[in-house]
């Protein structure tokens, strides 16, 4: 096989991949212009194969026809599919037309269907001719309206403002189209009961809006005012819709009240700003119906004011109420209208509080839970592992002691040597595996029977002479500063071990200086203070070096025991105990219980 071959053979498995692709999209999607390219597509692989089988240097007469033919067919193909794609947006409808068209140019689309809407019932009754007179008196009232037209299908056709909409924008759109529709929901009232008009404009507003949200922030002012306000001022009695237009026609309202109670807000829709429409018409409404309210109740009566304006929001689309909803609507509205919506989305906003409270605490409990359990596990395996080191460590101890002494046979000088190396690194394990013992929580019952009252001082100097030797190897200094009078109340065992692993830390990591040992009385309480010179603590570690066998950067070889130990000690005694570094040394502080 040739290089060409080769070649030939790649594109061919690579227009076989496009082709399986395609066909995933079009089983997925359904449309036919997907179906006219895997027409065309399919006529790729074909080329490919014969290009194999018969090549162009020995091409016969038919092979001189295939390539152009199908080279034709493809072509014929990709136009009927991109026809067809075409006229899916013209028409508008389909996903591609909604995902495609332009935001400014979907919001004229929805109109035109809204008001198209009306006249498809209009037109049965009457014809187009009013019709058409209502488009033309509103083109004289609103020039953007120039182009638009009734089609040989009874139908308006918005196509030529299309053209022009970056030059006049979608508020002089929309004011135009609201005394469009107005219009022609008066002229189909004029036929039918106005409730049926109204209701007609509810679903209409509905199905529109559901393909095109964006146009619900121009169309809720017929939601509000038409399809809510309007009905309630119908019903009022004539003296009490006369006050009502003198309050709103004489104000700034922005709303026009006829005779009959129809409203016409073209004033708001002026006042459209520029962003939060939604809550500008909301905050409106509110408004307006603050300022009517009063009126209306007199008129008919409170209960049925309430009932009636709750009607008024059930009946919109579902779609259309959980968008108003959503903007915190029915929480604004007066008392006793939407009332048990009101309970319902307050019952609701309690209950995720609610929840949001109870998984706080089940988080924590969890959490508090967890740590139990760690810590349970932890001090298990070291109560575990203590004791079963120390059974053999036993055995090692006293066979190291018996040949120390020579009873199991002579030893060389070397041999001595090496058995008193093991016999230090064997205390030191015992002392190691002592503390992990220690580690668990101090019986609290056990530790009251052994409670006596002690002289700080003479405490902390019995500890101080323990440590001189181990100060004196690295030339520090240790100085007790606790007056000889203070007192604490605890088990001196425990207390000096505490007082003696913050001493021994502090020479650990002192190299410099020394080690001063302060006390002070703090009320009820005794505050001893164990400082250093050394090179002091990292302040994110200050929290965790007394968790057990933290050891930070330590390089002193500790296992990291010693401060779990006098938090362990401090805390049995009802004390606390913490740490501070500046960078220049630290200071471990020991708040206990004072002396009675």
């Amino acid at each position: 096989m040739t290089f060409g071959d080769l070649l030939i053979a790649a594109n061919l498995l690579l227009t076989l991949a496009i082709l399986l692709i395609t066909l995933g999209v079009y089983v997925a999607y359904r449309r036919t212009y997907l179906l006219w390219f895997i027409l065309s597509f399919t006529f790729f692989p074909f080329l490919f194969l014969y290009s194999l089988a018969w090549p162009m240097e020995s091409a016969s007469q038919l092979g001189i026809v295939i390539y152009p033919l199908s080279v034709v067919v493809i072509e014929v193909g990709l136009i009927l599919a991109q026809k067809n794609l075409i006229s899916s947006m013209r028409a508008g409808h389909g996903e591609e037309y909604t995902m495609l068209l332009r935001d400014d140019v979907a919001v004229v689309r929805g109109y035109e269907q809204l008001a198209n809407l009306f006249i498809g019932k209009i037109a049965p009754l009457i014809g187009t001719a009013s019709i058409k007179d209502l488009l033309e008196s509103r083109i004289d009232d609103h020039p953007v309206l120039a182009g638009s037209y009734i089609d040989v299908e009874e139908r308006l056709n918005t196509r030529a403002l299309e053209e022009i909409i970056d030059k006049v924008g979608l508020e002089d759109l929309s004011l135009a189209f609201y005394d469009l529709l107005e219009g022609l929901i008066e002229l189909y009232a004029a036929f039918v009961p106005w409730e049926q008009a109204i209701d007609e404009l509810r679903d209409g507003v509905g199905e529109v809006v559901k393909g095109n949200a964006l146009l619900f922030e121009w169309v809720i002012p017929l939601v509000l005012f038409r399809a809510v306000l309007e009905p309630v001022l119908r019903k009022c009695r004539p003296d009490h819709l006369r006050e009502i237009a003198i309050l709103l026609n004489r104000s700034d309202s922005g709303v026009h009240v006829h005779k009959n109670g129809k409203l016409s807000v073209q004033d708001i829709i002026r006042q459209y700003p520029h962003q939060n429409r939604i809550d500008f018409l909301i905050r409106k409404f509110l408004h307006i119906l603050d300022r009517t309210y009063l009126i209306l109740q007199q008129s008919m009566g409170e209960e049925a004011v309430n009932s009636l304006i709750t009607d008024n929001f059930r009946k919109m689309p579902t779609n259309v109420k959980e968008r108003l909803y959503g903007e915190g609507l029915v929480e604004q509205l007066p008392p006793g209208i939407l009332e048990e919506e009101r309970v319902t989305l307050m019952s609701r906003e309690v209950l995720i509080e609610e929840l949001v409270e109870r998984r706080k605490k089940l988080e924590k409990a969890y959490r508090e839970l967890a740590e139990a359990e760690l810590g349970k596990m932890k001090t298990t395996f070291l109560d575990v592992v203590a004791h079963e080191l120390r059974t053999p460590l036993t055995s090692i101890k006293t066979y190291v002691e018996l040949m120390k002494k020579e009873r199991l046979g002579s030893l060389t000088p070397l041999q001595k040597e090496k058995m008193d190396i093991v016999a230090k690194n064997v205390d030191r394990l015992t002392g190691l595996i002592n503390d992990m013992l220690e580690i668990p929580t101090i019986d609290v019952r056990e530790l009251e029977l052994r409670k006596e009252t002690i002289n700080a001082r003479e405490a902390v100097e019995a500890v101080v002479a323990d440590c001189q030797e181990l100060a004196d190897d690295k030339g520090l200094y240790l100085r007790v500063a606790v007056p000889g009078e203070l007192e604490l109340q605890g088990d001196r065992n425990l207390l000096g071990k505490a007082v003696k692993n913050l001493v021994v830390n502090a020479i650990r990591y002192t190299d410099r200086g020394g080690v001063t040992i302060e006390g002070r009385r703090d009320g009820q309480r005794v505050h001893l203070a164990v400082a250093d010179t050394g090179r002091g603590i990292p302040g994110d570690e200050l929290e965790r070096i007394f968790e057990p066998f933290y050891t930070g950067d330590n390089k002193n070889g500790g296992m990291g025991l010693g401060l779990s130990i006098v938090k362990n000690i401090v805390e049995a005694h009802g004390g606390k105990v913490w740490a501070e570094s500046d960078g220049r040394g630290s200071t471990f502080h020991l708040v206990m219980p004072g002396g009675t």
